[in-house]
């Protein structure tokens, strides 16, 4: 009997273990895309138009796709990385003012970018992404509870590299003024990071976080999230022209 009871806790303990990695086969580490904003600004002395300064400036931030059509993918990120007001302001002040931006995979390769939408209440920005055809998210029907744990995939201060995505955790507190608040650690560049549930599924978005406590991030509710993703990728669905057989075979060939 004594022996049967060790084999028992033995198996318990095995189990409980196993179901501690389980983390590692639910999170859509393939859907998550580092954000890189690059600003490249000239600036000339008005008292000789001539004398010239030009300086490189960036910023990042995390996405994720959402859907994948037309040869291409989907990807929702946070609105203030794709429409900064403060940039408009400083470019009436500048000589020249470019803007690169792109998103990077988990196998560095970098695409340029189409805004598609951007909702400046809820902070949100859905954009289009050529040739980019990883797996896109499954965006989960039913939202939190207060309790629930969370997980997070986001590229906090820029850490990211090829394969390599730091993966954090946390629980949803609840809603706060429109707005959902989780325990999930956050610094510059996990903005527009996904919000994951136990099943692995989008739940909610990084959008800020607090600047005395980076040990919890606030996101859009999860029903305006979901409604402002289908929103923005169903209008544009309707109007991206259909792609023919051949470019269907092409890019297939192409291994797009």
């Amino acid at each position: 009997m004594k022996c049967y009871k060790h084999f028992l806790v033995a198996v318990v303990f095995l189990l409980s273990c196993s179901s501690l990695n389980d983390v590692k086969n639910i999170l859509p580490r393939q859907s998550f895309l580092k954000v890189d904003k690059t600003l490249e600004v000239t600036v000339c002395n008005p008292l000789d138009p001539h004398q010239c300064l030009t300086k490189k400036m960036g910023a990042t931030g995390s996405g994720v796709i959402i859907d994948n059509s037309g040869g291409g993918s989907y990807v929702l990120t946070a609105g203030h990385i794709c429409h900064d007001p403060a940039i408009g302001r400083v470019a009436a002040k500048v000589k020249k003012l470019t803007s690169h931006f792109k998103v990077i995979d988990l196998k560095g390769h970098r695409y340029p970018v189409e805004v598609l939408s951007v909702n400046n209440e809820l902070d949100t920005c859905v954009l289009y992404v050529r040739r980019l055809n990883q797996p896109a998210v499954i965006i989960s029907k039913k939202g939190p509870e207060e309790g629930d744990r969370a997980y997070n995939l986001a590229a906090p201060v820029g850490i990211f590299d090829i394969n390599m995505v730091p993966i954090l955790e946390g629980f949803y507190n609840g809603a706060s003024q429109r707005k959902a608040i989780y325990s999930i650690p956050a610094k510059g560049g996990s903005s527009g990071s996904p919000i994951l549930n136990h099943n692995g599924e989008l739940v909610g978005m990084v959008s800020m976080a607090f600047t005395y406590f980076s040990h919890a991030c606030i996101s859009p509710e999860h029903a305006e999230l979901v409604a402002e993703i289908n929103k923005a990728v169903e209008r544009d669905k309707a109007t991206r022209p259909k792609l023919t057989i051949l470019h269907r075979i092409l890019l297939l060939l192409r291994g797009i």
